[in-house]
């Protein structure tokens, strides 16, 4: 009866030990060097961090708040993209090339020709 129990301790232990050597994909800029970064660089108030996606992208979305002061920018608060792997900044430009279209004519008004 011991061989059996042997055998499932080695099993496990095997397990384990194949589990930890699985590379795990980790970001290369952490979150905290992230807004850290931004806040430097930008002069801002960092709010929160957040992981998401932009695109196909991994990245850190930072909440960041502008200083106080005499302008209309005072306290306004933006969410900035950075990609995880470079920590480089996330264009928030989405060109729509895809299947873009026009809407449609307000009800009771003449369809414009688009020549």
């Amino acid at each position: 009866m011991a061989a059996p129990r042997h055998r499932l301790l080695v099993l496990a232990a095997g397990l384990l030990v194949a589990a930890l050597a699985v590379p795990v994909a980790h970001a290369a800029v952490s979150a905290d060097a992230a807004a850290k970064q931004i806040g430097e660089r930008y002069q801002v108030e960092v709010l929160k961090v957040r992981p998401g996606e932009v695109g196909k992208r991994k990245v850190w979305l930072i909440t960041v708040m502008q200083p106080a002061g005499n302008s209309n920018g005072a306290f306004r608060v933006h969410v900035l993209a950075v990609d995880q792997q470079s920590g480089d900044l996330v264009s928030s430009f989405r060109p729509y090339t895809d299947d873009y279209s026009l809407p449609p004519p307000a009800p009771g008004s003449e369809a414009r020709s688009r020549d």
